[in-house]
């Protein structure tokens, strides 16, 4: 029995592993939630927004960009992405333009009433990414960033 005990503890390393792990998903359900809340009050989801950065931030915004640069810089798969551009258009916050230099593409822009909201909802999520690290330092707010970071681009198996 006391073998089989043994057996059942988490090394140090195994533990404390977990707990990063569920901090990490509390914290980003959390911010889900209230990112969620801040543009639900503008008439938006926050993947609306998301897609609305990638528009209204493009080096060339009254142009356009083809909607694989949606995906690229979008938390969801590329497959949403055209249903997400679908609904965009439907409530007047983007409009899809023929590609001049590709036929077989389409480009997105935002419309002026896509960037009023864009100018809306940003300051507010500003203040929100603010608040949210305020109990940390400078310094330790881009430490954790860069152990995200360097975690997301490791290799390791699941």
């Amino acid at each position: 029995m006391l073998d089989r005990a043994r057996a059942l503890r988490e090394p140090k390393v195994v533990r404390v592993g977990r707990e990063v792990h569920v901090n990490i998903l509390l914290l980003a359900n959390r911010s889900y939630d209230a990112l969620d809340e801040i543009c639900r009050r503008a008439g938006i989801t926050h993947q609306q927004y998301v897609a609305l950065w990638a528009l209204c931030l493009a080096d060339e915004p009254e142009v356009g960009i083809p909607s694989g640069a949606i995906a690229d810089g979008s938390l969801n798969r590329a497959s949403d992405v055209t249903r997400l551009v679908d609904r965009l258009v439907r409530a007047g916050l983007a409009e899809r333009l023929p590609n001049p230099t590709d036929r077989r593409s389409i480009l997105v822009r935002a419309t002026a009433q896509g960037r009023r909201v864009f100018d809306t909802v940003t300051p507010e999520l500003q203040h929100f990414h603010r608040r949210e690290w305020s109990k940390l330092t400078a310094a330790e707010t881009e430490a954790l960033n860069s152990l995200l970071t360097k975690a997301l681009r490791g290799d390791a198996p699941c």
